[in-house]
């Protein structure tokens, strides 16, 4: 403090140290009445000057900060600097930009050509950090100049007042040459659909699948008639061509008189072959036109590309450029690159083997990033310099719909196969839950065999839970759907939601105006939000944001996202939206697949997201999912909207109390063993008398025999005849008997061949005693 005084401040320090002295020593009162007031005096000055002395040291420190901030940003040729306010600090013209609004709209009418002047108009509003290049021309006469705009906020400690920094660099000589460059590469290409002289490129087959201008006005036809044209229509005097040569040909225009060319023929042996013709009906031909034919054929409309065997690019041709666009990440490619850099691992293997091979065969490759593939016909150009010709198809269309169609075959077999597994555990575990029920009703609830055997039963209801899962995926589970509004139901969920996701987690319901009716299964479309605010939860650990959010769509044509196609219509769109880690690419695809989980063992059974897809897809709906690591997953329910009446009839469960036994004579057919040993047993303890048979075939002799019952209670699969089968028969023996049909299947699987028949009920697998007693008294007293 004391070196950054100047004389003037030693001084009164001084003055002020001898005073204070002189009071301690003073003994008379007003001697020392004097010196204290000269001491409080001298106190006041001391501390005006030591502020004074640090306001004008913070004064030229922020002149130093400016002028350091000025010498920094002398490279541009046009700058300003404002606070935060709007108010001007320092400019290059201190003029012309009194405030940040002016100086706004000021560049705003000088930079409205600019496809990026919004962008940077924003940055400027928002203090957002950023550098871009303007390309902006005055006027239509003038030459287009490109800038180089920065815009830096200034908000750190040490500079004293928060402020941003705007500033353009004139970099339009740096960029003169590329434009060179594009110019003469697009007088090039004009220059080659017009040449005096025709190109056409051949495939295997001989077919022409592409050709220069020049050629289709010799023929008199546009280029789509003569693409996939086979030579010998067109031409004559090609027989031989397995080797280049130049020889004379005749062309045959459609309808219209022959003339003579000369053509420039390769080898026709290779995958795709190029080639110039010039005709000679009177023509003069300078043949040193002709003598660089590949790199002519370079500038045709299929993408081609001249590499050595090492992948090094020698030549390529505008097409090539539009095929990587997306792929680079400045979508630029030049002269010396290596070919294999753009390529996938695998394709960079496949190509370089091709090159290698003894026989030059086509070879299908994937490019960067796996959007882009095409298949490449190989031609060696040049022996001695190990020289090849790469002709590119794209083919990326093609991979898609292939994908899609795996993606949709795996899926539905898959579902299949779940389907199967669902019906055979539902035997085992309507057996396991029956014969507990059996052993419960020997125990008291205080014995410990009472508890054990609970245990048992409980686990199995898990088990079966999770089989109506798989039944879920495998869209065979029974739907009870009915007209319903998603804004009420969401409304009404919400406040479990919350209870689920934790306190951690922010939930914000977004409702859409005038949402349409949807025709679902209420408490399915419930699990499904469920399982996706607990699929988010688990994806935010350290807390985040769950959004759900409704809306209206209308697709006036079909919608392609993923390996899903969305009709036209109307549909009722709920996402739900997370902010956690998100779902790495390559597992995108497995996500609805049942058991597949990216969570540690035991932390979930994989079926969570698959029951999700089963149920919106067998209510006839789509389901997406878009995610990006880090930055969150978001899945997107599309729902056809309903226009019918509500008509729907909802079947609720019916509640039973109190004694379930009751009287009468049952037929009982099962082929599972022990679904069939516990049913009748179950039912002989409630009273009733049962006639057991393990297939349909037995049922009938029963019935031939003579035998009287009141209820038919038939498994649907069986062997040899079926459930519906066998009850179709016997009906033709008792028409107005009472059918109790049983399954692990869906009842929507075989209702529908049976018609809307009053007489015929369902009871799906597994099923409890209770469950039994109760359907068979309900149907028998009925």
């Amino acid at each position: 403090m004391l070196q950054r005084l100047h004389f003037s401040g030693f001084f009164l320090i001084a003055v002020f140290i001898s005073c204070s002295a002189s009071l301690f020593l003073a003994t008379d009162p007003i001697q020392m009445t004097l010196l204290f007031l000269s001491v409080l005096v001298l106190g006041a000055y001391l501390l005006i000057f030591i502020r004074e002395s640090e306001k004008q040291q913070q004064n030229n420190f922020q002149i130093h900060q400016y002028q350091t901030m000025h010498q920094a940003f002398e490279q541009f040729n046009e700058y300003a600097i404002f606070t935060i306010d709007g108010a001007l600090i320092k400019s290059s013209h201190p003029h012309l930009y009194p405030t940040l609004a002016e100086f706004i709209q000021k560049l705003d009418k000088r930079f409205e050509t600019s496809e990026q002047w919004p962008m940077l108009k924003r940055w400027i509003e928002e203090l957002h950090m950023g550098e871009i290049l303007l390309k902006y021309a005055q006027n239509s006469n003038e030459k287009h100049r490109i800038l180089l705009a920065r815009v830096l906020p200034q908000d750190q400690p040490h500079f004293p007042i928060k402020s941003i920094f705007v500033g353009f660099e004139d970099v339009t000589v740096q960029f003169s040459e590329i434009d060179s460059i594009q110019n003469e590469l697009a007088i090039t290409q004009r220059f080659i659909e017009k040449a005096p002289f025709g190109v056409f490129y051949l495939n295997k087959s001989r077919q022409i699948i592409a050709c220069n201008h020049t050629l289709c006005d010799w023929l008199k036809q546009n280029r789509e008639e003569i693409l996939n044209c086979r030579i010998e229509h067109l031409m004559d005097g090609i027989e031989d061509c397995n080797t280049a040569k130049i020889k004379v040909i005749t062309i045959k225009p459609f309808r219209y008189p022959p003339f003579k060319a000369i053509w420039f023929s390769p080898a026709l042996s290779d995958e795709v072959s190029a080639s110039i013709v010039c005709r000679i009906d009177g023509l003069v031909i300078d043949d040193s036109r002709h003598s660089n034919s590949e790199e002519t054929f370079l500038k045709a409309s299929i993408a081609g590309v001249i590499i050595q065997k090492s992948g090094e690019i020698i030549s390529f041709n505008q097409a090539f450029q539009d095929l990587l666009e997306g792929v680079t990440s400045s979508n630029v490619i030049n002269i010396n690159d290596n070919l294999l850099s753009i390529l996938s691992h695998n394709s960079q293997v496949q190509l370089t083997d091709a090159l290698n091979a003894s026989i030059l065969s086509p070879v299908e490759l994937a490019l960067h990033g796996g959007k882009t593939h095409c298949i490449a016909y190989i031609s060696q150009i040049d022996k001695d310099r190990n020289e090849y010709l790469l002709q590119l198809m794209d083919i990326s269309q093609q991979k898609r719909l292939e994908q899609q169609f795996i993606q949709s075959q795996k899926m539905q077999a898959v579902g299949q196969l779940a389907g199967g597994i669902a019906h055979d555990f539902n035997n085992l575990l309507t057996a396991m839950i029956g014969f507990c029920d059996l052993l419960l009703q020997r125990y008291m609830p205080n014995d410990p065999s009472y508890l054990d055997v609970s245990q048992i039963k409980q686990n199995a209801n898990r088990a079966a839970n999770l089989v109506r899962q798989l039944l879920a995926f495998s869209r065979q589970q029974t739907l009870q759907p009915r007209i319903v509004n998603v804004t009420d139901t969401l409304a009404e969920l919400s406040s479990l939601l919350r209870r689920l996701i934790g306190a951690k987690i922010d939930l914000d319901v977004v409702h859409g105006r005038d949402i349409w009716p949807v025709r679902v299964d209420i408490s399915q479309f419930e699990q499904v939000i469920i399982n996706l605010a607990v699929n988010s939860r688990d994806a935010m650990v350290d807390g985040g944001k769950l959004t759900i959010r409704t809306s209206n769509v209308s697709n006036l044509k079909p919608v392609q996202v993923g390996h899903e196609t969305m009709p036209t219509g109307d549909f009722v769109t709920i996402e739900v939206i997370d902010t956690g880690s998100g779902i790495a690419d390559e597992n995108l695809e497995h996500i609805f697949e049942p058991f597949f989980s990216t969570k540690e063992v035991g932390a979930g059974t994989g079926l969570g997201l698959s029951t999700v897809y089963g149920i919106v897809k067998q209510t006839g709906g789509f389901i997406f999912v878009e995610s990006e690591m880090n930055k969150g997953t978001t899945f997107r329910i599309c729902l056809p909207r309903y226009l019918g009446a509500d008509d729907t009839k909802v079947i609720l469960p019916e509640i039973h109390h109190g004694d379930l036994s009751g009287s009468g004579t049952v037929l009982l057919v099962e082929d599972e063993d022990a679904v069939r040993m516990f049913s009748a047993r179950a039912l002989r303890e409630k009273g009733y008398k049962v006639l057991e048979a393990c297939n349909g075939e037995d049922a009938l002799e029963i019935i031939k025999q003579g035998a009287e019952f009141d209820l038919l209670i038939t498994d649907v699969v069986m062997p040899q005849m079926d459930g519906p089968e066998l009850n179709k028969k016997v009906r033709e023996l008792i028409p107005d008997l009472k059918t109790i049909f049983i399954s692990g299947y869906t009842e929507d699987a075989f209702r529908k061949n049976l018609g809307d028949d009053t007489n015929i009920h369902f009871l799906p697998k597994p099923f409890t005693l209770k469950d039994l007693a109760a359907k068979v008294r309900d149907i028998i007293s009925n």
